[in-house]
C-alpha cells in the first residue's frame, strides 16, 4: 500500500513546481517581449538620444488604471481568459512606455543590462524560496537584507579605495549596489507571497498579476541601472557646495 502522506507530498511538490513554472514562466516572456521592444524603439528612434515623453506618459498611467482596477477588481482576477488578456495588455503598455520613456538602445547594452538584472532578481527570489523554521518572514526579510546591506557596503568601500580617484566606473558599481540593497526586501516579500508564507495558500488564482509585477520589478531596475550616470550626476548636484548655498540664502531670505 501506498503512504498517503508521501503521495499528498508528492502531489504538493508538483503543483508548486507547476505554479513557478507559470509565474516565473510567464514572467520571462513578458521580459522577453519588453527587451526586444526596447531594442526594436531604438532602432526606429530617428533622434537618437531623444524620448518620446508623451507616449511614455501615455503607455504608464492607462498601465496604472489598469492594474489598479484588476487589482481591486475580483471578478477580473479570478475570470479566465480575462485575467490573463488584461495581464498581457498591462504587460504590453508597460514595456512601450520603458521603450520610450528610454533613449536609444543598443542591443548589447541591453542585453547586458537585461542579464544582470535576471540574475540579480534570480538570486533574491531564490533567497526568497527559502525560509527557516519557526522564522516570522518579516524577521528573515530583515535580516537578509541587514546582511546583504553589509555585503554590499564592503563591496563599495573596497571598490573606493581601491579607485585612485572617484572614478565613474566605481560611481556605477556603486549606484549597482545601492539599487539591488533596496531592491531585496522587496523581491524577498514578493518572493514569499509567491511560496505561501504570508497566507496558507500560494497564489494559484494570480499567477498573471505575480507575473506582471515581477516584469515591473524587472522594468524599473533595468530603467534605474539604464539612467545611473544621470542620477549620479543628480546627486552630485544636488550636494554640491553652490547648491547647498542657494539652500542657505533661500533658508535666510523666507526667514
Amino acid at each position: 500500500m501506498s503512504d498517503p502522506q508521501n503521495g499528498e507530498r508528492g502531489g504538493g511538490v508538483h503543483s508548486k513546481l507547476r505554479l513557478y513554472l507559470w509565474i516565473y514562466g510567464t514572467a520571462l516572456v513578458f521580459i522577453f517581449i519588453s527587451i526586444l521592444l526596447i531594442i526594436s524603439f531604438g532602432f526606429i528612434n530617428s533622434e537618437p538620444g531623444e524620448r518620446c515623453c508623451p507616449a511614455a506618459y501615455s503607455c504608464f498611467s492607462l498601465g496604472l488604471i489598469c492594474l489598479f482596477v484588476y487589482v481591486n477588481v475580483m471578478f477580473l482576477r479570478r475570470k479566465f481568459p480575462v485575467n490573463w488578456i488584461l495581464s498581457c495588455c498591462m504587460a504590453v503598455l508597460f514595456g512601450l512606455g520603458t521603450a520610450s520613456m528610454l533613449p536609444e538602445q543598443t542591443a548589447g547594452h541591453v542585453v547586458l543590462l537585461a542579464l544582470e538584472v535576471i540574475v540579480m532578481m534570480g538570486l533574491l527570489l531564490l533567497l526568497g524560496y527559502w525560509l527557516p523554521a519557526k522564522c516570522h518572514p518579516l524577521i528573515y526579510i530583515a535580516l537578509t537584507s541587514f546582511c546583504l546591506a553589509i555585503v554590499m557596503y564592503v563591496l563599495c568601500k573596497i571598490i573606493s579605495d581601491h579607485s585612485p580617484e572617484y572614478t565613474e566606473t566605481a560611481d556605477v558599481w556603486i549606484s549597482h549596489c545601492v539599487l539591488w540593497t533596496v531592491a531585496c526586501p522587496m523581491l524577498l516579500f514578493q518572493s514569499h507571497v509567491i511560496n505561501g508564507y504570508w497566507s496558507s495558500e500560494s497564489p494559484y488564482l494570480d499567477i498573471p498579476l505575480c507575473a506582471v509585477l515581477l516584469l515591473i520589478d524587472f522594468l524599473a531596475c533595468y530603467a534605474f541601472l539604464d539612467a545611473v550616470e544621470e542620477v549620479d550626476y543628480a546627486f552630485e548636484n544636488l550636494f554640491s557646495s553652490r547648491t547647498i548655498q542657494l539652500l542657505v540664502r533661500v533658508g535666510r531670505s523666507e526667514m
